[in-house]
């Protein structure tokens, strides 16, 4: 370690308020000596006591070297060690972290392996508490979304992360394989975590961080507080302070390790609550974990949060945490979602009580059990009035859901408990009785939930499926959560004036070029009333067999904000004149307040045939 810069500084009575030193440290992960710049309350060096620590990751063109005023009262009040990192990836860098747009990402060395050799560092350099319970983040703009998505990659080192007017998305990842990652859509990785967000009227991001905002509250399960103010951009010595004690707070009444969990990760391998996930996944898109508990996980890829579809060829590897009996035989369950079939075999854990458990891309729920191990109920399938996927605005829907048992033995007596907390859809019948469900079995509720679906489409990018909850319980009063998202067929006007590209002049589409979508072509499509706008497609259809996402930044003041549009691909074996029903927007950006106007509409496209709105 070598000592760049030490700053005490005294308070007319000589006594010491905080000392501030710039440090560094030699990283494996960079391969050289990296900066930090650590404050140590005045009585560290005075008292034999540890210390929680906050890490603070700067914002575009910042360095370690954070200069804020009141930090000495902050740190010397609440008893925490506060450390600021060097998030460039090169000195030179101005633009941290190596995240952005594509062209931004220039690094194959990542952040996320660098921060827990750093929090390693600083719990063998210092006197801290190395607990996830005395440890949490704070990030500003760019750092912001990095505290986000650090703390969603590290829940077991980190109970409370803060995010001050952070970037809304970027592209995370290596030069060869990025992916979006989009904070509104992933804060199911934050369950477990105190979150903290502070958004400003005059901010630019102020628009885009109300979709962040929306995706937070999303989350039933998070613990998520809102900070508003007034003011631009930049982070007051206020706005700095309320969120050193929102951390604070945090360590005093720290959440707990959750029982159930979900995550979704860009990366191939990473560990995650005491599971070591390994795949070859070798194109951008996610690995997913859902309800995971002692019982079992469900676990798929996708090609986008929260709903892209399944990755092609990816092999994964789960060795679950150590959780189970050592060297014991227990019973897998590995329900496909895409067979509609089970299989079920015995493996041994290990010494350690680990089970590995080897899946595919496809969407698999995984449960392990012993015989005689309780009951465990998990949702697996919704349709709604026994056809589609789609809330329909127009009618009184009947919503079907089936079940699974992935635990050990027989449920008796199961009530089925429906509810949701958007604004305009009901529920006419909230409980219905499932009855018994046996070990690894399947069943679908008798009738459906009666749903009225009378909510707005969002304006910008906020999420816009329903989320329904679920409380399963059993006659012997046992109690299960779960949770799925349902889309809904917005009654919104008719897109009247589209084009196709099918291979034509515009190179997005692949195809003959005559602009008619047909058998085996890949098509984006326009609305042309007024201007060429691509549009993001919703469809419920099995001839559509591939889709891929189009992203691009429509000019504005920071370049925030991605419009993403649909690249469909028409299946070989499509019947012509098959006609198909889309649900699709379109996009807009104000340049100088960067807020995204979406606008919704339906069409029907007919296989073979020519486009309009009404067919």
């Amino acid at each position: 370690m070598t000592l760049l810069t030490a700053a005490v500084l005294y308070a007319a009575s000589s006594q010491v308020l905080y000392a501030q030193e710039d440090m560094m440290h030699f990283s494996k992960v960079f391969n050289r000596a990296k900066p930090y710049r650590i404050f140590l309350p005045a009585d560290y060096h005075k008292l034999d006591r540890h210390y929680p620590v906050i890490y603070y990751f700067h914002g575009n063109t910042g360095d370690h070297k954070l200069d804020i005023p009141g930090i000495s009262g902050l740190v010397n009040a609440n008893g925490v060690i506060l450390v600021a990192w060097n998030g460039r990836s090169e000195e030179s860098d101005l633009r941290p972290y190596n995240i952005g747009n594509h062209s931004n990402i220039k690094y194959n060395i990542q952040f996320r392996d660098y921060f827990p050799e750093l929090v390693d560092y600083i719990d063998k350099t210092y006197r801290t508490i190395p607990d996830r319970s005395a440890r949490g983040v704070i990030g500003h703009s760019m750092g912001g979304i990095m505290s986000f998505f650090l703390a969603g990659q590290y829940p077991d080192l980190i109970c409370a992360a803060f995010s001050s007017k952070g970037s809304p998305e970027f592209f995370i990842g290596t030069p060869a394989r990025h992916t979006l990652y989009q904070v509104r859509n992933m804060f199911k990785n934050l369950i477990g975590i105190k979150t903290g967000f502070a958004t400003s009227t005059e901010c630019e991001l102020y628009y885009l961080n109300n979709e962040v905002i929306n995706g937070a509250l999303n989350e039933k399960d998070l613990d998520f507080r809102l900070f508003r103010y007034e003011g631009s951009h930049d982070i007051t010595p206020k706005q700095f302070s309320d969120a050193f004690e929102f951390v604070a707070e945090a360590f005093r009444n720290p959440e707990p390790a959750p029982e159930r969990w979900h995550h979704s990760d860009i990366y191939p391998d990473f560990r995650i609550w005491g599971y070591e996930v390994e795949s070859n996944l070798n194109e951008p898109g996610f690995i997913d974990m859902k309800g995971v508990t002692r019982g079992g996980f469900g676990i798929s890829t996708k090609s986008w949060e929260p709903d892209g579809k399944p990755l092609k060829g990816v092999n994964i590897r789960v060795k679950t945490a150590p959780l189970y009996s050592p060297n014991t035989v227990y019973t897998i369950l590995d329900y496909s979602h895409s067979t509609g079939s089970a299989k079920i075999c015995q493996l041994t854990s290990d010494k350690s009580g680990r089970i590995t458990v080897d899946t595919d891309n496809e969407n698999h729920q995984i449960g392990i059990f012993r015989k005689k191990d309780p009951p465990e109920i998990v949702f697996i399938k919704h349709n709604v009035n026994d056809k589609g996927s789609f809330l329909d605005q127009k009618d009184e829907n009947s919503l079907n859901l089936t079940f699974l048992n992935r635990g050990g033995s027989k449920a008796e007596k199961v009530l089925v408990t429906l509810s949701t907390d958007v604004p305009g859809v009901s529920i006419a019948n909230p409980v219905i009785e499932l009855g018994s469900l046996p070990s690894c079995e399947l069943k679908a509720l008798p009738q459906g939930f009666k749903i009225t679906a009378r909510n707005k489409p969002p304006s910008d990018g906020s999420p816009f499926m329903i989320r329904f909850n679920l409380a399963i319980r059993d006659g012997k009063n046992r109690v299960w959560k779960d949770e799925f998202y349902v889309p809904v067929f917005f009654d919104v006007p008719e897109f009247t004036h589209l084009g196709i590209d099918d291979g034509d002049s515009e190179v997005f589409g692949s195809g003959n070029g005559n602009n008619i979508a047909e058998p085996g072509e890949t098509v984006m499509i326009y609305e042309i009333s007024n201007g060429s706008k691509r549009l993001r497609l919703y469809y419920d259809d099995p001839y559509i067999d591939g889709e891929r996402l189009y992203d691009e930044i429509q000019p504005d003041k920071w370049g925030d904000g991605y419009s993403l549009s649909s690249l469909i691909h028409i299946s070989d074996v499509c019947p012509p004149g098959h006609k198909i029903r889309f649900l699709a927007c379109y996009e807009v950006k104000d340049w100088q307040k960067i807020r995204r106007d979406v606008t919704w509409g339906t069409f029907t496209l007919t296989v073979g045939g020519e486009l309009h709105g009404k067919q």
